[in-house]
């Protein structure tokens, strides 16, 4: 039995299942993604980004030259968002540089 409750067994892994991860890296990898979701949610306060107003800045962050930077985006394009460029590299200062890159490179 997993921690879901689903009785299973030990050389079969479902698609459909929560916990399929197929490494300890790709576990790694969905943590650290969790990381920088509740880092966000901290620097982010009670912001939410603002979909139908194209003028609302939103940012995200981007390898550019095998650095995180932040940009702005008008439309969803990932799973994390930031309210300002400020809070976004703040977010890598927290995490740094390797672990943010990392997520970014989505090497599992």
């Amino acid at each position: 039995m997993d921690i879901f409750g689903k009785i299973k067994h030990n050389r079969t892994t479902l698609y459909a299942d929560r916990n399929n991860c197929r490494s300890v890296r790709h576990i790694e990898h969905w943590l650290r993604l969790n990381d920088l979701l509740n880092v966000a949610a901290y620097l982010n306060g009670d912001w939410k980004p603002d979909w139908m107003d194209a003028s609302s800045p939103k940012y995200v962050l981007r390898m550019r030259d095998g650095v995180p930077v932040a940009e702005a985006v008008s439309t969803p394009c990932q799973m994390v968002y930031f309210c300002s460029e400020e809070a976004a590299l703040e977010a890598v200062s927290v995490l740094g540089v390797e672990v943010v890159c990392d997520i970014l490179k989505g090497e599992v």
